[in-house]
């Protein structure tokens, strides 16, 4: 239900913004840089086009002239790395039994190691994603061991 309403106002929106001659111009003014100017028309209405801010903070100003619909969206993005301490899971991946030979593909064990560090006595729910190199297939039967909740 949820997702019929979403896309029925999705739909509404797309009509009621759509316009078959648009032309924009997009002015992003940086603080002491020169300005970045996008033109938005029928052409490349639906590339992405964007810019970087030089520095954060700072003072920064858009200026949106023309007819059409134009959508922006800022994006502020970091990464600080906990101490190890502060770190609620510990884990290892290591390669075992590697065999390769030219007759055979490759074949090796990959051991996996987590486990919960954190303060509290339980973790509640943990999931651990392990993705395969292209060309590399899990053996089955290793699959339905680590299922079964047992140690492979």
């Amino acid at each position: 239900q949820d997702t019929v309403v979403a896309l029925q106002a999705l739909a509404q929106y797309g009509y009621l913004t759509f316009s078959k001659t648009s032309l924009n111009t997009v002015k992003v003014n940086f603080m002491e840089f020169p300005s970045k100017t996008f033109q938005v028309n029928d052409k490349n209405r639906f590339l992405l086009q964007q810019a970087s801010l030089p520095t954060i903070p700072g003072n920064y100003s858009v200026e949106v002239n023309g007819t059409g619909c134009v959508y922006l969206q800022t994006t502020l993005r970091y990464n600080i790395h906990l101490p190890k301490k502060v770190a609620g899971f510990s884990l290892s991946v290591q390669p075992a039994n590697v065999s390769c030979t030219s007759n055979f593909p490759p074949k090796f064990d990959l051991v996996l190691s987590a486990s919960y560090t954190g303060n509290r006595k339980v973790s509640n729910m943990a999931i651990m994603d392990v993705k395969m190199l292209s060309g590399f297939v899990p053996v089955r039967s290793s699959l339905k061991k680590v299922k079964n909740g047992s140690k492979v």
